[in-house]
C-alpha cells in the first residue's frame, strides 16, 4: 500500500480536498445566510432608534391631527417619502412653543441652513424599490405598512416588510376595485369625459382585482 493511502481506495490527498471544499462550501453559505438576515427587513421589526430632535406622531398626528402628507408631501408624487425639510416645522414652529430647547435647536439649525440628521426607521434592502406614489394612487392607507403611527411617541418599524408580506398584500387586496368610483369621478372632474382614465387601464389588466407580482415590479 502506498503512503498517501492508495490502497485503501480513497487516497490522502482526495480527502484533504474534500475536506477543503466542504470548508468553502460551509463557509459561504454561513455567510450568504449572514447575508440575508442583514438585508431582511424582519430583523428590523420593532427597531424605534432615538432621534436628534424627540418628535411625537403622538402629538403631532395624533392630538393635532396633522395629515401625513403635510409633512411627507412627496410621497404623493414621487417613489420616495423624504423628511420633510426644517422649513415645514418652521411653519407652525416660529410661533408656537418657540421657548422649547428642542425648537430653539431646530430654529437654530434652520437659520444656520443645517438639516437635523434624523436616523431612517423603515430600511430596505438596496435591490429593493417601493414606490410611495403607486401605493397612495391605489388607496393604500399609510398605517397598511407604518402602523398607527398618531399613537406612537417615537416611531418604530411596525410591518416585517419582508418579501412574503408585500406579496401577500398584493395578491389578496383589492385596492383598484374598491376605488373604482372614487377615482373615476376625480378623473372626470379633472380631464373631461371621453377619454380613457387611469381606473379603465388598471380595470384592463388580465387580473385588476390584485397588485402586480411580477419579480420587476420591486426588483428592478
Amino acid at each position: 500500500m502506498s503512503e498517501d493511502g492508495a490502497g485503501s481506495g480513497i487516497s490522502g490527498k482526495t480527502i484533504l480536498y474534500i475536506s477543503l471544499a466542504t470548508i468553502v462550501v460551509l463557509g459561504g453559505l454561513t455567510y450568504a445566510a449572514g447575508l440575508i438576515v442583514g438585508y431582511s427587513p424582519a430583523w428590523y421589526q420593532n427597531y424605534a432608534p432615538k432621534q436628534p430632535i424627540p418628535y411625537s406622531h403622538k402629538l403631532h398626528a395624533g392630538q393635532y391631527k396633522i395629515p401625513c402628507l403635510y409633512c411627507h408631501a412627496s410621497a404623493e408624487y414621487a417613489a420616495h417619502s423624504a423628511v420633510p425639510g426644517l422649513e415645514t416645522c418652521m411653519n407652525c414652529h416660529t410661533a408656537v412653543k418657540t421657548d422649547s430647547p428642542w425648537i430653539k435647536q431646530i430654529t437654530e439649525a434652520y437659520n444656520a441652513n443645517r438639516p437635523i440628521e434624523w436616523v431612517k426607521v423603515h430600511v430596505l434592502p438596496d435591490f429593493v424599490h417601493f414606490n410611495h406614489k403607486r401605493h397612495i394612487a391605489a388607496g393604500v392607507e399609510c398605517a397598511t405598512c407604518h402602523g398607527h403611527v398618531e399613537e406612537m411617541d417615537r416611531v418604530y418599524q411596525y410591518a416585517p416588510l419582508t418579501m412574503g408580506w408585500c406579496v401577500n398584500c398584493h395578491r389578496n387586496d383589492n385596492y383598484v376595485q374598491k376605488h373604482r368610483v372614487e377615482w373615476s369621478e376625480k378623473e372626470k372632474l379633472l380631464k373631461g369625459a371621453g377619454e380613457p382614465s387611469i381606473m379603465d387601464k388598471l380595470l384592463s389588466h388580465p387580473d385588476p382585482h390584485n397588485a402586480d407580482v411580477s419579480c420587476s415590479t420591486c426588483h428592478y
